[in-house]
């Protein structure tokens, strides 16, 4: 067993309990050398924490909660910590992951009753560590991690696979909220967070397809909640999917004049440096998520080139362009290197025709305007839902 765990003993009480514990505050401080980071829950629960590294981070998971915190705490910052980020992991389970700015270490982690006796607040005293130590920490979770991951037989590889079998005819896209759960994707103006955003127009988009009648459309994820990448694209081949879209949006520091739609095909040989640095921070969604078997693995060797058909390619190409066309054509904001391609792990099926849609920038105040109002939202959605069609006048699915 690695890391360390609380278990208070009326959370082993309740944890049965149907109720699920709700988060309702989070405060950070800072108090000397200390660090404080203070979390109100309606009900204790279990915790159990680890270290982890590359990037630092302090790593709390326990079971499902449902957290009600202000989306102002996105911003909480002190000496030792960068951002606080929570969120489900699944079904079951949660994740708080504290990013750290030096080597950081838990001094002392419990639950006490807050004065209204409604609530208990799990109390986190976090400290400067030394770095030998935190390191050794790491390395050992770790090692552990990669043993139990060789137990499980887990194995990163695109495998061949048939899809779900039906009767079903219509051709089925799949849309890829990015992000989820504790993985944010970018913080924008105003505290927005980037999984929040997408998810939303990612629901808006499969309407705008389903209503014709015509086309199935599944989502990787329906709610707030991190899946690996890997996890994403095997979800849409196991359900033979004809079309993937993977729906983002992006920030630029000190950029807020740069704004518009930009659409990215797969492709390791990125078209420029800003599509190269826009898939390395994308492939590591996982590590962002705390998905530790993605944070302890050596550069995945590029099965693309082996696996990818040339067919597949061209389709990728041929919908880009159609999706570019009909925003053009709509007067829709376009980025001014609109189609671009990069080594993105989440475009890595080889049989299905995908791209990455980077809706805007985050940091664009004109740019969070459209893709936060309903009916400005609404038309996007339209508009893109019409190249999809378009492409499968052009391109029946095979």
């Amino acid at each position: 067993m690695f890391g360390s765990q609380v278990q208070d003993s009326r959370a082993q009480n309740q944890q049965n309990a149907q109720e699920r514990a709700v988060v309702l505050e989070a405060k950070l401080t800072t108090e000397k050398d200390q660090s404080i980071l203070i979390l109100t829950f309606t009900r204790p629960v279990s915790v159990f924490s680890y270290p982890m590294m590359q990037p630092d981070r302090l790593i709390i998971d326990l079971p499902l909660v449902n957290f009600q915190v202000p989306d102002s705490f996105r911003q909480a910052r002190s000496p030792l910590v960068k951002m606080v980020r929570f969120g489900a992991l699944g079904p079951e389970k949660s994740r708080i992951i504290i990013d750290l700015s030096k080597p950081t270490r838990i001094a002392r982690m419990g639950f006490v009753p807050v004065a209204s006796g409604f609530a208990h607040a799990l109390r986190i005293e976090l400290e400067a560590a030394d770095p030998r130590q935190f390191e050794q920490e790491a390395r050992s979770v770790a090692e552990q991690i990669r043993a139990q991951r060789t137990r499980n037989g887990d194995n990163d590889t695109i495998q061949s696979q048939p899809p779900i079998k039906s009767n079903e005819k219509r051709p089925l896209i799949m849309i890829d909220p990015g992000h989820g759960g504790p993985d944010f994707g970018a913080v924008g103006l105003n505290n927005i967070a980037e999984k929040d955003v997408v998810l939303a127009f990612a629901k808006t988009l499969r309407e705008k397809i389903e209503k014709s009648g015509q086309y199935r459309v599944a989502l990787t994820r329906d709610g707030d909640v991190f899946i690996p990448l890997r996890e994403r694209v095997r979800i849409a081949r196991s359900q033979g999917a004809h079309l993937f879209i993977s729906i983002h949006a992006d920030r630029i520091q000190n950029a807020a004049e740069v704004r518009g739609m930009t659409i990215y095909t797969n492709d390791e040989r990125a078209t420029d440096a800003e599509a190269a640095l826009l898939a390395e921070a994308e492939n590591r969604a996982d590590v962002m998520g705390g998905d530790e078997s993605e944070a302890l693995r050596e550069e995945v060797t590029d099965i693309l080139e082996d696996l990818a058909k040339r067919e597949t390619r061209i389709r990728s190409g041929l919908f880009a362009r159609t999706l570019l066309g009909r925003m053009e054509t709509m007067g829709q904001t376009i980025n001014k290197n609109p189609i671009r391609s990069a080594g993105f792990r989440v475009l890595r099926a080889p049989d299905i025709p995908s791209i990455l849609l980077e809706l805007g920038y985050l940091s664009s105040q004109s740019d969070i305007k459209s893709l936060t109002d309903p009916q400005s939202r609404e038309k996007i959605g339209q508009d893109i839902a019409d190249a999809v069609f378009r492409y499968f006048a052009l391109n029946p699915a095979q």
